[in-house]
């Protein structure tokens, strides 16, 4: 990549692939460059005064340090090849970028998701860091509209679920792979009663990271359970009340390989694990996690390779997870005494001395 703080460096000819731009000269953009840029990113001077038209190749470009509501870019032929693009909010003239498949905004606050994306059937890859919810015009395509899919699109973050309409908007999205959101429970008409929203329907679903945000109606649900699709990978959860027979379901999804608990709190403070769970689980995180006594054996998670506790406190690690031949690292972060000490004691023990890879880190 070429990085450059003078325009005067640039000239329409050279062959430059990758540009990062650090000039604030106005004067310096006011003229054509870069035929053969595929790739751009930097701080943008006046916008009024920044020519793209002559970007013919341009791919990628990362607009996320700019305020794009400055930013008129609509006629402008050069996105007809873009396909990835970094924005701190989303363009109006998003419909123009006909081949745009990574979409990342970098936004502050909650943005709503037009109705237009659907007609992007190339868009793949959808994230917003400051969160986003589904258009109203969105909604009702999504639920009126017998022919609406958003077939091509595989990961979508981070969204907010807070009622029925925003369930069904998500099955209109069958070939969703990473799903990142934040629910709350809502009333389902059909049922006569408040539920999570459900994710079994999305066959293809291989990561899920759910936050719950508690609402007046939360303490009526507590216990309930969360619909998980089975053929999950990975699963994040955080604030939720998780009830024993949810601890269960989540042990016995066949092809779970990361689970990671944070800001949770297990019913009645115990965790018991059986021998037919988590089986296929290689990577264990528990971050804040409220339990008190945790009950497992080496039978329990075969193939763990790593366990990592984050701020726990009043629990011990179970003494028989040393005796896991694929452990290769147990790490602990500012835990207490009683956690830092189980993770001492397995390392001690005669398994750990034989098999020489196992790691224990514990910092305070």
């Amino acid at each position: 990549m070429v990085a450059l703080w003078l325009f005067s460096q640039l000239s329409i000819y050279e062959e430059h692939h990758r540009l990062s731009i650090q000039s604030r000269s106005t004067s310096s953009f006011s003229r054509p460059f870069g035929l053969h840029v595929r790739s751009l990113l930097g701080d943008l001077p006046d916008p009024s005064a920044f020519i793209f038209s002559s970007l013919k190749l341009l791919k990628v470009l990362d607009l996320s340090t700019i305020d794009m509501s400055l930013y008129n870019l609509t006629g402008t032929e050069v996105f007809a090849v873009l396909r990835f693009l970094s924005v701190s909010s989303i363009p109006s003239s998003i419909a123009s970028f006909t081949n745009l498949e990574f979409l990342f905004v970098d936004n502050k606050e909650v943005v709503e998701i037009p109705a237009i994306f659907s007609n992007m059937v190339k868009l793949r890859h959808v994230r917003f860091s400051g969160g986003a919810q589904f258009s109203e015009s969105l909604r009702i395509q999504a639920t009126k509209d017998e022919n609406f899919q958003m077939h091509c699109l595989q990961t979508l973050s981070s969204i907010f679920i807070n009622d029925e309409n925003d369930e069904k908007t998500l099955r209109f999205l069958p070939n969703l792979r990473t799903l990142k959101c934040r629910i709350t429970v809502f009333w389902d008409s059909s049922e006569n009663r408040y539920r999570y929203p459900a994710f079994s329907f999305l066959d293809r679903l291989e990561s899920l990271s759910a936050s719950f945000r508690p609402s007046y109606v939360s303490d009526d649900i507590s216990r309930e359970v969360i619909d998980l699709q089975r053929h999950l990978r990975k699963l994040t959860l955080r604030n939720f009340d998780l009830s024993w027979k949810q601890m269960n379901i989540i042990g016995m999804l066949p092809k779970l390989e990361v689970l990671k608990l944070r800001d949770d709190t297990i019913e009645g403070k115990k965790w018991d694990t059986r021998e037919d769970e988590f089986q296929r689980l290689r990577y264990l995180e528990l971050d804040i996690v409220q339990i008190e006594h945790w009950n497992a054996s080496s039978d329990h998670f075969p193939r763990l390779e790593q366990l990592v506790l984050r701020s726990c406190q009043n629990f011990e690690i179970p003494f028989h997870l040393g005796d896991i031949r694929t452990l290769k690292k147990i790490e602990v972060y500012g835990c207490a005494k009683s956690v830092e000490r189980s993770a001492s004691q397995i390392l001690e023990q005669p398994r750990a001395r034989v098999y020489e890879y196992l790691q224990v880190i514990i910092s305070h």
